[in-house]
This record gives C-alpha cells, sequence and structure tokens, in this order.
C-alpha cells in the first residue's frame, strides 16, 4: 500500500516536492578562490535550502495535524457506533427474555404439551367407549 504511493511519487515528481541538493563544486565555489568570488552564492544558496526545508517541515507538521484530527474523528465515531452496538444487544436480549416468556405462557394456555395431549385422547377413548357400551348394551 505505502509502496505503490511512493512509486508514485517518485514516478511523477512535482516541482515543489523535491529540494535540490547543492553541490559546493557546482556553486562556483573553489578551495582557493575565498569568500568573495563564490562566497555569498554558496551562502545564499543554502540559505534556500534551509528555507525549502523549513517549508517541508511546516508542509509536514500541517499534515501530521491534519492526520490527528482525523484519527480523533475515527476513535469518536468508533466510540459512538460501540456504545450503539452495546445498547442494541441490550435490547435484543431483553426482546428475547420477553419473547421466551410469551412463548411458555401461550404453550401453557394452549395446553400443547405432549403428555396433556395424551392423556386427554386417551380419557376421550375411555368415555366413548363406555358411551358406546351403554348405548348398545342398554
Amino acid at each position: 500500500m505505502f509502496s505503490n504511493a511512493y512509486h508514485k511519487k517518485t514516478d511523477d515528481p512535482q516541482p515543489d516536492e523535491h529540494i535540490p541538493l547543492v553541490r559546493l563544486d557546482d556553486a562556483g565555489y573553489s578551495r582557493g578562490s575565498g569568500a568573495s568570488n563564490g562566497g555569498g552564492s554558496v551562502l545564499e544558496q543554502m540559505k534556500h535550502v534551509e528555507r525549502q526545508k523549513e517549508d517541508v517541515l511546516d508542509d509536514m507538521e500541517s499534515a501530521v495535524d491534519r492526520l490527528g484530527f482525523i484519527a480523533t474523528t475515527i476513535r469518536e465515531e468508533v466510540t459512538e457506533q460501540v456504545d450503539m452496538l452495546e445498547e442494541l444487544d441490550t435490547e435484543i436480549d431483553e426482546g428475547s427474555q420477553k419473547m421466551s416468556a410469551t412463548m411458555k405462557k401461550v404453550t401453557k394456555l394452549l395446553g400443547t404439551s405432549d403428555r396433556g395431549r395424551l392423556g386427554c385422547i386417551l380419557g376421550l377413548v375411555v368415555i366413548n367407549v363406555v358411551l358406546i357400551f351403554i348405548i348398545v348394551f342398554f
């Protein structure tokens, strides 16, 4: 991820992104000439390079500040969403408990337990047999 951004930056340089390196030999400075021939221009170039470094540092500082602000915003958003998820989890637990209690009450009301049904069916069969016996023989 970072390597792609790095390669993109080096493949497509912007003029303001690079600080030119100054070699003292290329700036017209020679060892025997002293400060009067080229010393002023070397000093000016050094000051220029120093200003460019300061500009780059200022840009980096503002970028770090922006990243800090973004990180803080993301942290706050994540904290809010965690709170919302915890609240939702609590509500779902409460709803599940209420649903379970309601289902137990409905089961009890309808009498849908297997033992109750079996007992009821056997009792009705016995009553039917007794009634048929009474009707047929009396």
